[in-house]
């Protein structure tokens, strides 16, 4: 049994075999699943575990407070690695009230499949459990639509369920004792794992509790932080401005692929139409590079334009991985183009056409040559450049 606070414990719990997080986030570290659970005249869980951990879950309420005396327990988020063992605590706990948001109760109303009664609350609603005091703040998005805070007035506590929380599963997720260094590069991870396609939530989430004063971070995953508070919220937020801030003058990736030098002749051209305008254009051949980073400037980017082969009636591989990396978030509304060589066939261009139009691109074009691209071939690929650096800069 671990004590944060008088009256206030952890009931959360490891797992440090995981490694794999939502199939593609790997965790180097495993992750933990935090609960807590809040004492006053009344008693309170905030947000139950994945399912699997019911078992340890319920148990350590129970050598805690018998499961029949808990009043509430506070969904912050309802993705089921949080709402997987909720079913097995409201059986166990007939008398708790859900307390949760509009739409996380319809939520679990899906993930429950029955009815269940919810106390729906909102940015400033209050919950008070006598000698203890919770209030909630709306944040949606981080990182589903039925996000809130909860902050426990009396011990300075915030629970802020997966922000400023990271994927860590060592044995001393609790007493962390690793250095800053170390939980940063898992906060880091974390960020851009799960939160990077909501960076302008994450500064609304953190402007709303400016005027908190907090003690105690106790997010919904890895440590509990009790040190450098403020430094760590500032770093928070400088991560999501710095992620957003507008390049100057705007700048427009090219990236391609190219077996035999075809499309990459086409790359070059379509570069050349960008600056035309006065935007910068960084041709790139990545065929070679991370894809990870590769993503990262494709979203930092103002414009983008994927070159590829056809080859067996396909995109090739690094550019695929590419456009299954790139968020609708983070690429709505901006401007696209696509190019590249064939032999015969050329579906190169229409798949990826189709796929940043499902990302939310508005793709201005495209260009493809049959083989070695002629005088002509290399105009329309200049053009195609002139087209997308107009756009973007319009």
């Amino acid at each position: 049994m671990k004590q944060l606070k008088d009256n206030v414990y952890y009931t959360g719990v490891l797992d440090a075999e995981l490694e794999y997080f939502d199939v593609i986030f790997e965790t180097e570290a495993g992750t933990s699943y935090n609960s807590y659970l809040v004492r006053g005249e009344k008693n309170a869980v905030i947000d139950s575990v994945k399912a699997g951990f019911s078992e340890e879950f319920l148990t350590k309420i129970e050598n805690i407070t018998p499961l029949e005396s808990i009043d509430y327990i506070v969904m912050n988020h309802t993705e089921p690695d949080h709402s997987g063992s909720l079913k097995a605590f409201l059986e166990k706990a007939p008398n708790a009230k859900v307390v949760t948001s509009r739409f996380a109760a319809n939520l679990l109303k899906e993930i429950l499949n029955e009815d269940i009664e919810c106390m729906i609350v909102g940015d400033g609603d209050v919950l008070d459990l006598g000698g203890k005091t919770l209030s909630f703040v709306s944040a949606p998005f981080l990182h589903w639509p039925d996000t809130q805070f909860t902050y426990l007035k009396e011990d300075k506590i915030l629970f802020p369920c997966d922000l400023f929380g990271c994927h860590y599963g060592n044995k001393d997720y609790l007493d962390f004792k690793s250095g800053k260094d170390t939980l940063r590069h898992f906060q880091q991870v974390y960020l851009d794992g799960i939160m990077n396609p909501f960076k302008n939530y994450a500064i609304d989430g953190i402007e709303k509790i400016k005027d908190l004063d907090i003690e105690m971070i106790a997010p919904s995953h890895g440590p509990i932080l009790t040190e450098d508070i403020d430094d760590t919220i500032t770093w928070y937020k400088k991560w999501a401005e710095q992620s957003l801030k507008k390049n100057e003058p705007k700048v427009v990736y090219v990236h391609y692929v190219s077996c035999y030098g075809y499309t990459a002749m086409l790359a070059e051209k379509i570069g050349e139409g960008i600056e035309s305008t006065g935007l910068k254009a960084n041709v790139v051949d990545i065929g070679t590079l991370p894809i990870d980073h590769v993503v990262k400037a494709a979203e930092k980017a103002d414009g983008l334009a994927l070159g590829s082969p056809t080859i067996n009636r396909d995109v090739l591989e690094p550019i695929w991985e590419v456009t299954l990396g790139l968020s609708p978030y983070t690429s709505r509304g901006k401007n696209a183009a696509v190019f590249g060589s064939f032999g015969w066939s050329g579906e190169a261009c229409k798949y990826l056409e189709e796929r940043l139009t499902n990302l939310g691109f508005q793709v201005v074009g495209s260009t493809k040559t049959k083989m070695f691209p002629n005088e002509e071939a290399l105009r329309a690929a200049y053009d195609l450049g002139v087209n997308l650096g107009n756009a973007v800069k319009a």
